[in-house]
């Protein structure tokens, strides 16, 4: 059972907003960019990736929060390319095998119950030659990150920022390309590294 994170979703626009004009804007920017064909997200949240695709056959957004779901289905409207909304866990997609093209994940693969299990669903809808896009914050082995991580899991709608995100995707397979690591200042450094990252699955073109 997907647990449900009401008041985080809730506030959610407005606690990234500072970082949606910057560096998490950037980060979209280039996934909506790098995207194409049929695009599965999982963890869509408030619909923020969803209003930057404009050359995308189209975009499956995967949210198994209700909360946060009702406020993506409010930005639909907003799209500016075709939309369907599914609701399943990543660990559980409700799509046939090999049936998209691109998938995205944006600070997701941090909260989902099950990484190894959701990458392997990722894997298997991917139709052979597609991308999983990456931006993941990961684990950094500092104390302090290991210290905040059961504040973060409660109040920041189950983040665990300790995960070794890579890894866990190279573990089922996936060449890895990473594309950029940002470090940050202030309260997001317990965070840090934000990775931008390409995986592509073996004997796939890169």
């Amino acid at each position: 059972m997907v647990r449900s994170h009401p008041i985080y979703a809730a506030l959610y626009d407005r606690l990234n907003n500072y970082a949606e004009v910057d560096w998490l804007g950037r980060a979209r920017q280039w996934v909506a960019d790098r995207s194409k064909g049929t695009v599965l997200e999982i963890g869509a949240g408030t619909g923020m990736n969803m209003v930057r695709f404009t050359d995308v056959d189209e975009y499956i957004a995967c949210e198994p929060d209700p909360a946060y779901r009702r406020r993506l289905l409010r930005r639909v409207p907003e799209s500016r390319v075709p939309v369907r909304v599914i609701d399943c866990p990543a660990e559980q997609l409700s799509l046939p095998d090999h049936s998209v093209d691109t998938v995205i994940s944006t600070l997701t693969l941090c909260s989902v119950e099950d990484p190894a299990r959701a990458v392997s669903e990722i894997a298997r809808v991917l139709r052979p030659g597609g991308e999983l896009l990456l931006f993941e914050h990961i684990r950094n082995g500092r104390l302090l990150q290991r210290l905040c991580t059961p504040a973060f899991r409660l109040f920041v709608g189950g983040c665990r920022i300790t995960r070794p995100t890579l890894d866990t995707v190279r573990a089922k397979g996936f060449q890895v390309e990473v594309i950029d690591s940002l470090e940050l200042s202030g309260a997001t450094s317990v965070m840090a590294p934000f990775v931008t990252a390409v995986a592509h699955l073996p004997g796939d073109p890169a």
